[in-house]
Parts: C-alpha cells; sequence; structure tokens
C-alpha cells in the first residue's frame, strides 16, 4: 500500500467512525457534521484524491488511535497505536514523553503517577526504556543494531492515575490526546473513551497551545465516547474534555506534592522553634558536661600547689575549678630535671613546633651541638643558621624524643644548614612529636595521650556534626522540622569546638603545672638586677629555651642585654655563634644583636622544621476555559 493510499484509508476510517458515532447525541448532530466535513477535507489533502501531502523523504505520524478506559478508581488504562513514518531516514525508533507533573498551587505540584509501561510493535524493534522525572520518557526500539524506515506501528499501553477533576455538579477527564510537543506532523488523530458511566458531556480541542478551534466529539451518553481530529501540524494537539456524572469515581482527590523551599522546610513554628532549643540545650548541656567532668584536670587537696604529697600524707583529689586556678608562687629556677620540651607540652597540651625548637637551642645549650650565623645575601636576603654537631651524647643522656631529633639533625652529617631540613625534617618533626606525646603521659601527668584524646573527641565532633548535617538534608527534603537537624548539627559543632578541652591533667600534673607557671612569673618579671647574684652560672643559656616555650624569649634576651650594658660580667654563650663573631672569652657578647637574631632564628627554624613538602490544577475543560493542551497527560514524540 503506498503512502497516499494508507493515508486515504486512515482518513476514510475516521470519517465513517465520526459520522457512524453522530445520530448518539442530538444535541451535537451538526457539530459532529460540521467535523465530519472537515475529516472528509482533510482526508481529500492526505490522499484521497491521490495527492502525496508528506514526500517519502519526510517524516510524520501516520496517525495515533488512543484507547481511553477510565476505571472507577480514578485510574486510566491508555493503549495508543502510533502509526509513525520513518521516510527514508533511517531510524532506531520513535520516544513518547508523557508529563507526569503539573503546577497545582503556589506550593504544590499535582502528579498523575505512570505505571504498567509496555510497548509492542508487529513490525519494528520494541525494546523500550522508561525514564521518570517530572516527564515520563519512553524510548523504544534497538540503540545497538536495527534501523527501520517507512511505515512502522506501535503499540504503547500505561496506566495513569489521578486524572480524574471533581466539581459539585460533575466529574471530568480533561485530557491532552496527542500533545503540543510532537516535532512532527500528525496527520490523524482518533481517541474512544469508555467509563464506569456514560459521559454526559464532551468537548475536543485542536492546534496550538491555547487553541479553542474544536474537533469533533461524538457518542454521548452511549458508552463510549469517540473524538476525532486531522490534519494536526508540528507542535499541535487534541484534547478532549469528558463530563460524568457527580459520584461516578473514588479517590478524586488530586495527588499532590509540596513544592520544596527552604522557607517551608526550615519553617518557624511552635514546635520547631521549641523543638529545636530543647534539642540544641539538651545536646549543649551534655557536651559541657562532657567538658566538665572529663576534660576537668585534678589537683590535690590540702597540699600547697606545685607540690606533691608526702609520704603517709593524704593524697586524695579533686576537680580544679573550670573559672579559677589556685594561686601559685614565684619559681626561680624551672622544675628540677624537666626539660623544655615536657613542660611546653604541659602548658598547652600541645606538642607544638615551639617546643622542638626549645629543644635544639635546649640541646646547644648543653654542648651537643652548635648554632652558627650564616651570612646574610644581600640587603633583603633570608638568614640561615648551620647546626654543627659539637659532641655525642652520653648514654641515657637524652630523653626518646630528643634522641629522636638529634639523630634525624646530624644522621649522616655532621652539619647541615637549617634551610635545608625544609626539604627533609617534616615526617620527622611528626615523629618526636609523637614521642613528646608519650613522654608527658608516660610521666603520669594526663589521663590521656593528650593527642590521642583530642583526636578521638575531635572525630566525634565530626561525626555529630555532619550526622547533624545529615539530618537536616533529610528533614529538609521530607519535612518542615529541618530546625531539629539544625540544633544536632549545632552540638556536633559544639562537640567539635571542645575538643581541645578535653585532655586533661592528673594532680601530679596539676602540681607540675604550678611549678612551671611559678617559673615563668619569674622569667616575666625578673630584673637585671635580681639576675646578678646568679651571673657566674650562665643563667642566660640555661633558661633561654624555658623563656622559648614560654613566649618570653625576647625579653629574656634584652634584660641580659641591660645586664651586659651595665658592665657586669656576664658569661658569653659558646653555643651560639653570631656571624663575624670571634670565640674569647674576653670577647663582648652583643646581646641586643642576639635578642633579634634570636627571635628570627626561633621563627626561622619553626618554618624550617614544619614545612609540608495549567487545567492540571483541577480546572474545568467547560464552561469556555478548555483549550487545545490544556488538559493533563499529551506531552510529544519523534523518533532517534
Amino acid at each position: 500500500m503506498t503512502i497516499s493510499r494508507a493515508a486515504a484509508a486512515v482518513a476514510a476510517g475516521l470519517l465513517t467512525v465520526l459520522t457512524a458515532a453522530a445520530p448518539a447525541a442530538a444535541a451535537q448532530r451538526d457539530a459532529v457534521q460540521h467535523h465530519a466535513s472537515a475529516a472528509q477535507g482533510a482526508g481529500a489533502v492526505l490522499g484521497v484524491a491521490g495527492a502525496d501531502v508528506v514526500a517519502q523523504g519526510a517524516e510524520s505520524v501516520q496517525s495515533i488511535d488512543v484507547q481511553l478506559v477510565l476505571a472507577k478508581n480514578s485510574q486510566m488504562h491508555v493503549t495508543e497505536t502510533i502509526i509513525y513514518n520513518f521516510g527514508d531516514t533511517l531510524r532506531h525508533g520513535i520516544f513518547r514523553t508523557i508529563p507526569r507533573e503539573y503546577t497545582y498551587d503556589d506550593t504544590h505540584h499535582r502528579l498523575t503517577p505512570i505505571s504498567d509501561v509496555s510497548v509492542s510493535s508487529p513490525d519494528a524493534p520494541s525494546q523500550f526504556k522508561v525514564e521518570t522525572g517530572t516527564t515520563t520518557v519512553i524510548t523504544i526500539g534497538d540503540p545497538k543494531n536495527d534501523t527501520v524506515t517507512g511505515l512502522k506501528t506501535y503499540v504503547v499501553t500505561y496506566t495513569v492515575g489521578g486524572v480524574v477533576n471533581a466539581f459539585s455538579d460533575h466529574e471530568e477527564l480533561y485530557w491532552n490526546v496527542v500533545g503540543d510537543s510532537w516535532d512532527v506532523p500528525v496527520q490523524a488523530a482518533q481517541a474512544t473513551l469508555e467509563g464506569p458511566t456514560s459521559v454526559t458531556r464532551a468537548l475536543c480541542y485542536k492546534g496550538a497551545a491555547g487553541s479553542t478551534e474544536q474537533c469533533t466529539a461524538a457518542g454521548v451518553g452511549t458508552g463510549k465516547t469517540t473524538f476525532g481530529a486531522a490534519g494536526l501540524e508540528p507542535k499541535q494537539g487534541m484534547t478532549i474534555v469528558a463530563a460524568f456524572p457527580a459520584g461516578t469515581f473514588t479517590n478524586t482527590a488530586p495527588i499532590l506534592q509540596e513544592i520544596w523551599s527552604a522557607a517551608r522546610a526550615f519553617s518557624l513554628t511552635p514546635v520547631t522553634a521549641t523543638g529545636s532549643l530543647a534539642v540544641l540545650v539538651l545536646l549543649g548541656g551534655g557536651v559541657i558536661a562532657l567538658v566538665a567532668r572529663k576534660g576537668r584536670d585534678e589537683k590535690y587537696l590540702g597540699v600547697t600547689p606545685g607540690l606533691e604529697p608526702g609520704m603517709g600524707q593524704d593524697t586524695r583529689t579533686s576537680r580544679v575549678g573550670v573559672f579559677h586556678r589556685d594561686a601559685v608562687a614565684v619559681q626561680f629556677t624551672p622544675p628540677e630535671g624537666l626539660r623544655p620540651g615536657q613542660i611546653g607540652t604541659l602548658i598547652d597540651e600541645q606538642a607544638n613546633v615551639v617546643d622542638v625548637t626549645a629543644t635544639l637551642v635546649d640541646l646547644a645549650v648543653r654542648g651537643l651541638l652548635r648554632i652558627e650565623e650564616v651570612e646574610k645575601h644581600g640587603h633583603f636576603g633570608k638568614g640561615d643558621w648551620r647546626l654543627v654537631l659539637a659532641r655525642d651524647p652520653a648514654e641515657g643522656e637524652l630523653t626518646s624524643y630528643e634522641t629522636k631529633l638529634y639523630n634525624s639533625i646530624f644522621e649522616g652529617r655532621t652539619e647541615v644548614l637549617l634551610s635545608d631540613l625544609k626539604q627533609t625534617f617534616r615526617a620527622d618533626l611528626t615523629k618526636v612529636q609523637h614521642l613528646l606525646y608519650r613522654d608527658v603521659t608516660d610521666r603520669g601527668w594526663f589521663r590521656g595521650n593528650p593527642s590521642t584524646v583530642r583526636a578521638v573527641w575531635t572525630g566525634l565532633g565530626v561525626l555529630a556534626l555532619l550526622a547533624g548535617v545529615g539530618l537536616t538534608a533529610l528533614l529538609a527534603w521530607k519535612t518542615h522540622l529541618a530546625l531539629f537537624g539544625v540544633a544536632v548539627a549545632l552540638g556536633g559543632l559544639l562537640l567539635l569546638i571542645f575538643a581541645g578541652r578535653m585532655p586533661a591533667r592528673t594532680a601530679k600534673g596539676t602540681a607540675v603545672l604550678a611549678q612551671a607557671r611559678g617559673f615563668r612569673m619569674y622569667l616575666e618579671t625578673a630584673e637585671a638586677g635580681q639576675i646578678r647574684w646568679e651571673e657566674g652560672e650562665d643563667v642566660f643559656s640555661r633558661y633561654l629555651p624555658f623563656a622559648i616555650v614560654f613566649g618570653v624569649a625576647e625579653r629574656w634576651a634584652t634584660v641580659f642585654a641591660q645586664l651586659a650594658a651595665s658592665g657586669a660580667a656576664v658569661v658569653t654563650p659558646m653555643w651560639y655563634v653570631p656571624y663575624g663573631y670571634a670565640y674569647g672569652y674576653g670577647a663582648m657578647f652583643d646581646y641586643g644583636g642576639f635578642s633579634r637574631s634570636m627571635d628570627s632564628f626561633i621563627t626561622t627554624s619553626a618554618g624550617a622544621l614544619s614545612a609540608a613538602t495549567p487545567s492540571s490544577s483541577g480546572s474545568s475543560g467547560f464552561g469556555g476555559g478548555g483549550f487545545s493542551g490544556g488538559g493533563m497527560g499529551g506531552g510529544g514524540g519523534g523518533s532517534w
């Protein structure tokens, strides 16, 4: 059969259906006859007179025949028989797009869920896939092998729910049989509607979206109502409206889905405000209670701060006050037998780079290495220092972390520029810090390794924060209660903030801390006149590493500069060699210059050591409000 003959047959069939149904409703006889005449005209155009409208090489929909069976539960079974003319273009098949989400009001979408999709074809590949979003897309054909040309028939079936609109005097189907999204012309379209009862009124619209031009509707009151249109251009559709008596259907309420908005998801209501505040208070109170219980230091009862109980003395302990610490007395010497790195870690519970730098200076003061200032190149050149091996440590002289530091610097060499450590020392620094944490823990100063305790509570804080963020997202997506999730997230953030407070000192650690605080007071307040009595012991060098961890190294050097300027016979440090300085006990050591150089050394070494490498709303299609494309369903399609 040629294309013109096929078109003529379709048009003739359409005309037969329309004219046969005309006597069913006398009130619509004139309209039916009018559209029957239009169909005859379309048939002539389509080829009844032997003329081909669509060239052999052009694509078109030869016909769409849709069977609509509307059930009492407001679900509708749809069967679409589509005869598609691919012309001489090689294609895989066709696709159908069917809207399933419509704007209902300012806060809701209306849904018409589509299910039970199936596809068959007597003469073309009928594999298909379904993709669902705001629109259901049915793609039909073989994407790998088969291609088709010419006329092919596809039968698409699916069930769609929530399609009935309920009004006070009737219930209604408003459906786009042919949507206005087809990119090719539709030569002929017809639809047959069956429902639980006969249709009491029917209308049909055709044309571009918004068109009120009517097409044929026949068979009102007979139990099977038919509709038809011919000669639809691309982007033109066909829409039907059918009324049923009120009470015909159940489940006529529209299926609604709330439109998401941040304002509604995070809405502030008495419930969300009170509930989220209660959650926040509960979690915040729990965090504070944890800090108060787990993160507070201990102290000895009935013992002078800085001292430990003597033999037979009461060793009871209590928690240190949250906002108050016992006053301490000035200490003129550092805690006996302790190193500056240990004291620095005890003070702030952190094995900082400055603690390692102070340890490096302490090793120099103790004669294991010498620090030599290197000539600075250019006016704006950066300073550098050479670390020179002076002697090997005696057995048992160094702690584990000091040994690691010493070996990392001088293993396989006797000297190294500080700047060269930037390339190699980062991993060694981490190990030194790890050993320093272990040292202060093994001495019984902390209830747990500060680094480990802090990491555990930080991890719990991160988990709680992430759980709160996830809960917020879930509640915001599904409910209006997202503020509850925000409260949980804030609780996790609070725990994360206070994680640094969770390492806690033992009573022994608090006693040593009191000694360290007392010695810091001395370094912060000592004047040149007070130090004269100890000038022969090189007090400056002995205490400088402690001044570094206390953050008062510059002041300590300034005091000795004043002491030297007064003519006092201070001991010249032998472990530090300024650039151009000649050794000799008779030489004047420039403490003022040394203060500036040492400050630069501390800053540079810290950096070097740590450098790391429409109708869908439910309006009626009757009463002048109907138009083509105004109903549900429809969509479009094409080839691929």
